[in-house]
């Protein structure tokens, strides 16, 4: 249930509470650069973002390797997961913006973020009276579907990314599948649907203290890093999944011979 994923999360990040001030500060200073609450879903600097990336494919990393808490990371590591995961994330945020764009062309409704729709409820809800209430449904389950599809791909690129295998595998789209496979795909969409879920509960918390100044932005930061942390969290528990059944399949394998 996405309530255990927030628990599991929360245990996560204050396991080291040192660690966490210090990631709790960077996080501040990104929304004070970026000026928005709830920023890391929607940050246009290259430079935070290449941070975040770098430092949540560290956390993907611990994870797979059975860590408790969040990691340290040294600046090599950083510019490394950093650089290597921005390629990946631009690659299928491409994609993701232009079926977005497509589908929005032709049904001639605004460009949209899934973030950006659930804080401005109000704006989402003018839309519904702007238009038939079939074409209004049509674009958003079409919207959702794109974006649970690209990032339902992406974390698992970002997963071999993070267990230590080069970019070139984490464009191996057959290794992508066959790893998704190997997980379920059910089992994979349940676990992945479960992440989404416990995000928008946090974009949702993040949207109701939006208008209370200071007591916004701490709000802000705190719901970012927990959906930070369960993101990529996540990704490494289901990751780990893979490879200890990968690793029984194997063990089994040799027994057999």
């Amino acid at each position: 249930m996405p309530n255990q994923m927030l628990k599991g999360s929360v245990r996560y990040c204050t396991e080291n509470k040192t660690l966490f001030l210090i990631v709790f500060i960077q996080f501040l200073i990104f929304e004070c650069i970026t000026n928005k609450v709830g920023g890391i879903m929607k940050t246009t600097s290259v430079i935070v973002l290449l941070v975040i990336l770098g430092y949540g494919l560290k956390v993907t990393q611990d994870v797979i390797n059975g860590g408790t808490s969040l990691p340290k990371i040294s600046l090599k590591e950083l510019l490394n997961f950093g650089v290597k995961g921005t390629i990946v994330y631009t690659f299928y945020l491409t994609i993701q913006a232009s079926l977005l764009g497509l589908i929005s062309l032709a049904m001639n409704f605004p460009e949209f973020e899934l973030e950006e729709m659930i804080l401005n409820l109000h704006e989402t809800i003018e839309l519904f009276f702007e238009h038939d209430p079939i074409s209004f449904i049509l674009f958003i389950i079409l919207g959702l579907l794109i974006v649970y599809g690209t990032i339902f791909f992406m974390e698992i690129a970002l997963a071999i990314l993070a267990d230590g295998e080069t970019l070139k595998a984490a464009f191996d789209f057959k290794r992508i599948k066959r790893t998704v496979e190997t997980i379920g795909w059910k089992e994979y969409a349940e676990d992945y649907t479960k992440i989404v879920a416990a995000v928008v509960i946090l974009v949702f918390i993040n949207g109701y203290f939006h208008s209370y100044g200071w007591i916004s932005i701490i709000i802000g930061v705190l719901t970012d890093i927990l959906a930070f942390t369960v993101e990529y969290r996540g990704i490494g528990n289901i990751y780990r999944g893979y490879k200890q059944k990968i690793n029984q399949e194997t063990a089994l394998e040799d027994t057999s011979n």
